[in-house]
């Protein structure tokens, strides 16, 4: 390096961090007691006088500016703060490492054992019963109840993520993060929405529904929600509609009007309309005929009833939704749509009919359980029906089946498999998330559930599947079920 090049001395940074100093001054700027900007080979100071810029090899006073001190100490604390965080990571990585590999080995062993022949275990009773300890831990539950701005209260269980949304706030909390502002009641849903027909002026007349409006929501009914919620029989529906087309005011029976307003209400809410005017009065057109057929006890009354689940999880209606579930489900009961349908007398259009309004009510009363984190409604020990043929309703006569063509891809499929995801989103919710407070759980259940759900997706049929590339999702899945079944 050659004499001309200017290269500053070392530089230390105060406490402070917004001032710094040299680490040595040259010995005239020492002298004079004036600032040296440590410039080599010659500071600024000795420069403008023409002076020969000498440094000392020894210091006649301490070498580091004041405050340097307590600049390492802050050093310190921000690194042992780092190094905190850190830890806490690792440990939450070893832990999970841990399950998984827990998980692993209870797969392979239960793998095992159903390919060889069982041996006998030369384990001492102790031995498993460490095994077994290990393989459980407890969890506990405390029970939440939320006072919510009407004075009421709302129970929030585990599966509803509360517990997990407050967990993530403490662990922030005691690793010295912010905490975001944000509530998990409104996150979840947890307050109650009610309807947009509470805010209807009572004695002002309901607007007319449009055909435009109602053409448009009777598409996208059939095209969005009927595939995965086969509630409604398609032809039958579509023959009411066209009375309702030719003279809406001539229809009184009440399970027609809930039916086709649900419907109305069902794909204007999910398509995102601003006319919400007319999605109000559909709600309080169809909440009037339910509440004159609710204690009819029949097939008609619980699909209305089954819709009017759909709408109210829409909307965040809990209290509607338990109101109406609660009815469903006893009134499913006394129908026996948990029961068998072989030895009954009805038709196959009205057994078909039965299965899939059942299966419908199930798949809802799970996932409404898993969102609010209630007890579900319909005991698995007491369903012993079978799931709808894969034959979709323009096949399917009170007289039998229909041919159809080999190979053909069934709309009813995506319900189908949604049905079959219930069923597992079942035992979750009674194995993992019981409505005790406190309950041991094992790996090995897990593992086991784990399993199942990847037996359901690899069943999957071919056009169900979801299959990405570099975690990209194909171009046609756009109108698919897939994203939603597989997601």
């Amino acid at each position: 390096m050659s004499e001309s090049e200017t290269v500053p001395m070392k530089v230390i940074k105060v406490a402070s961090g917004a001032q710094s100093r040299i680490a040595q001054a040259c010995d005239r700027c020492r002298s004079k007691k004036i600032r040296c900007d440590g410039i080599r080979p010659c500071c600024t100071q000795c420069a403008n006088v023409g002076f020969e810029c000498r440094t000392s090899d020894k210091l006649s006073r301490r070498a580091f500016p004041r405050g340097y001190t307590e600049s390492l100490e802050e050093r310190v604390r921000q690194l042992e703060s780092e190094v905190k965080e850190l830890k806490d990571l690792v440990d939450e990585k070893e832990e999970k490492i841990d399950m998984l590999s827990r998980m692993h080995s209870q797969r392979k062993a239960s793998i095992a054992s159903t390919t060889y022949s069982p041996q006998v275990s030369t384990d001492s009773p102790s031995d498993q019963m460490q095994v077994s300890k290990d393989d459980t831990f407890r969890v506990k539950n405390s029970p939440i109840l939320l006072e919510l701005d009407n004075a009421e209260c709302r129970f929030v269980g585990p599966s509803s993520g509360y517990f997990l949304m407050e967990m993530l706030k403490s662990r922030l909390r005691d690793s010295g993060r912010q905490v975001p502002e944000f509530e998990p009641q409104a996150y979840l849903h947890v307050k109650d929405h009610g309807g947009l027909s509470d805010e209807l002026d009572e004695d002002k007349p309901l607007p007319p529904i449009p055909r435009l409006f109602s053409d448009k929501c009777v598409n996208i009914y059939f095209q969005e929600w009927a595939p995965l919620f086969p509630v409604l029989h398609k032809s039958t529906f579509l023959r009411t509609y066209e009375e309702f087309i030719v003279d809406g005011e001539s229809i009184k029976d009440n399970h027609k009007l809930a039916q086709l307003y649900l419907v109305f209400s069902i794909a204007a809410l999910s398509a995102g309309t601003t006319e919400l005017e007319l999605v109000a009065s559909c709600e309080r057109k169809w909440q009037l005929a339910i509440d004159g057929i609710i204690m009819d006890n029949s097939m008609a009354t619980l699909q209305c009833l089954v819709l009017a689940l759909m709408n109210c999880q829409l909307q965040a209606n809990h209290k509607r939704m338990q109101y109406y579930k609660g009815i469903a489900v006893g009134m499913s009961h006394r129908l026996g749509l948990h029961q068998g349908q072989k030895a009954s007398s009805f038709g196959s259009l009205s057994v078909e009919t039965r299965k899939k309004v059942f299966w419908t009510l199930y798949t809802l009363d799970c996932f409404s359980a898993a969102r609010s984190g209630l007890p579900k409604l319909l005991n698995d020990d007491d369903v012993h029906v079978d799931y709808p043929f894969d034959t979709d309703d323009e096949y399917i006569t009170e007289s039998g089946f229909q041919p159809t063509l080999p190979g053909e891809i069934t709309k009813l499929s995506s319900a189908l498999a949604l049905f079959k995801a219930s069923r597992v989103l079942s035992k979750v919710l009674v194995e993992l998330y019981p409505s005790s407070a406190s309950h041991e759980i094992s790996f090995q259940q897990i593992s086991a559930l784990d399993a199942e759900l990847l037996e359901w997706k690899n069943n999957l049929p071919p056009h169900l599947r979801l299959n990405m590339t570099d975690d990209k999702s194909p171009t046609d899945a756009t109108s698919s079920r897939s994203p939603i079944l597989v997601c």
